[in-house]
């Protein structure tokens, strides 16, 4: 856990950049993407001469990208699933529609694991556009408040914010970790779902063949 925290720690010293890149690195993990308000009030007790507008706006847009990625990716993953299958998908859009921008920037803005959800809305073939608005709306205004109050939080210690940024960042990973042993077992259920699917189809296919 040390070398989690010495990298993630030495990415954010790096920069804007940093900071941009080890958010992207953090989300692109499905499932176990760790509190993205912790993450940028953690960069503002590292490098308190940052703008913690423009902070949380560099976790929003990489917590956004990443997690766009993982749409995008489950969208085409409809391809191997079976017509059953995308009928009942399909009989959802109507409810996604309605709820989907309200759902996301929920998700996005609060403590709530997001990946269900982004698969959901994923094999619905929600709009893209209006999947990255919605989530990067509700990201932004989480990412922002975390940032102020670690801007905040560092100006009343200011004798103390390398000492409080390494609470936050220790208390960031053991979630991370955490998550890691409690929601893995949705992305296996997941892969056994598709695995299941893209057999199936082989099978199917594999008997049409014969018959022919």
């Amino acid at each position: 856990m040390q070398d989690i925290f010495m990298f993630i720690t030495d990415m954010i010293l790096g920069g804007y950049l940093g900071l941009l890149i080890i958010c992207f690195i953090i989300n692109m993990i499905p499932f176990l993407s760790p509190s993205n308000m912790v993450l940028a009030g953690a960069a503002m007790l590292l490098l308190p001469g940052f703008n913690p507008i423009l902070v949380g706006l560099i976790v929003a847009i990489a917590a956004t990208s990443a997690k766009l990625i993982h749409f995008l990716i489950v969208r085409g993953s409809r391809m191997v699933l079976s017509e059953e299958r995308l009928l009942s998908l399909d009989s959802e859009k109507n409810r996604v529609e309605k709820w989907g921008a309200f759902a996301l920037f929920i998700a996005a803005a609060s403590p709530v694991p997001d990946d269900p959800l982004i698969i959901y809305v994923g094999l619905t073939k929600y709009n893209t556009v209006k999947f990255t608005i919605s989530y990067f709306i509700g990201k932004v205004a989480v990412t922002i408040l975390g940032a102020l109050i670690g801007y905040s939080v560092g100006g009343f210690f200011e004798s103390m914010p390398i000492v409080l940024a390494s609470i936050a960042l220790t208390a960031l990973i053991t979630g991370f970790l955490f998550k890691r042993k409690t929601e893995g077992k949705e992305s296996d259920e997941l892969q056994e779902i598709l695995e299941d699917e893209i057999f199936s189809n082989e099978i199917e296919e594999g008997t049409d063949t014969t018959s022919e």
